[in-house]
């Protein structure tokens, strides 16, 4: 089956539509509260723009040693919240809320093996050329559509179901994703530069760092729930699950 990108998208902003409720519940308390959290509470590294390679690993290395545990925790937690969006989104589902993070509970950590495993399946094509890295990326996108929808707890058996439902696709899942990407990423920096620049009009130059990171964290979560419903609806498109959630696609 050929992915079929009009229709991907409007499947996938009638899942947005659809659950916009649950998604706007659990992305508020587990993506937007530890992102905001963290941005104004955790110093980001400072560069001076002359730093070669060795001073970039050392400012990156003690940035990495002094916040070990906000990183980590954050990232946890996260995570956590996009698995729970993905379990809201699944087309087996219709749970409530707390069901969806009790499930997310349940599969969180084979959800992290299975990101791992993609991690280092996807890490040397990154390492010896881009492309191949983002090819393989696209073609195991596919994991956390599967854990929500299919509840699968074998994490290589998740990433061959993703392999063979992308088959023929990948590169069309590339160009899809890719688009998104880099549309969302010129949105989002165009935001976060008109709201610096109200700030520092408006208070002389020193800005309101709550504000700047208010509207950074709100526009990383909403394009993180773009994300999530994009890669649902690619899921949904390719494994032929359109008559089971009909009403999400009319």
């Amino acid at each position: 089956m050929k992915l079929n990108y009009m229709q991907c998208w409007n499947g996938a902003m009638a899942l947005l539509g659809a659950h916009k409720e649950a998604m706007i519940a659990i992305a508020g308390v587990f993506l937007f509260l530890p992102t905001l959290l963290f941005a104004q509470y955790v110093a980001q590294p400072v560069f001076t723009g002359d730093e070669d390679m060795n001073a970039l690993v050392a400012i990156y290395s003690a940035y990495f040693n002094d916040n070990a545990i906000p990183i980590m925790a954050s990232n946890l937690i996260i995570s956590f919240g996009g698995l729970a969006i993905y379990l809201s989104l699944a087309p087996s589902r219709n749970n409530t809320v707390a069901e969806d993070l009790v499930a997310a509970l349940k599969l969180f950590v084979i959800y992290l093996i299975a990101n791992l495993l993609t991690a280092l399946v996807t890490l040397p094509g990154f390492i010896l050329f881009i492309i191949p890295g983002l090819y393989l990326t696209a073609r195991l996108i596919l994991v956390p559509a599967l854990i929500a929808d299919r509840g699968e707890r074998n994490p290589m058996e998740l990433l061959k179901q993703s392999w063979s439902l992308t088959k023929n696709n990948g590169f069309s899942i590339l160009l899809f994703a890719l688009i998104i990407v880099v549309v969302g990423t010129i949105a989002i920096g165009a935001m976060e530069a008109v709201t610096g620049v109200i700030a520092g009009l408006a208070t002389g130059g020193t800005g309101w760092p709550f504000v700047e990171n208010l509207v950074a964290s709100l526009t990383g979560t909403l394009f993180q729930l773009v994300l999530s419903v994009v890669i649902m609806s690619i899921y949904i498109e390719l494994t032929g699950k359109k008559a089971d959630v009909g009403e999400v696609f009319n």
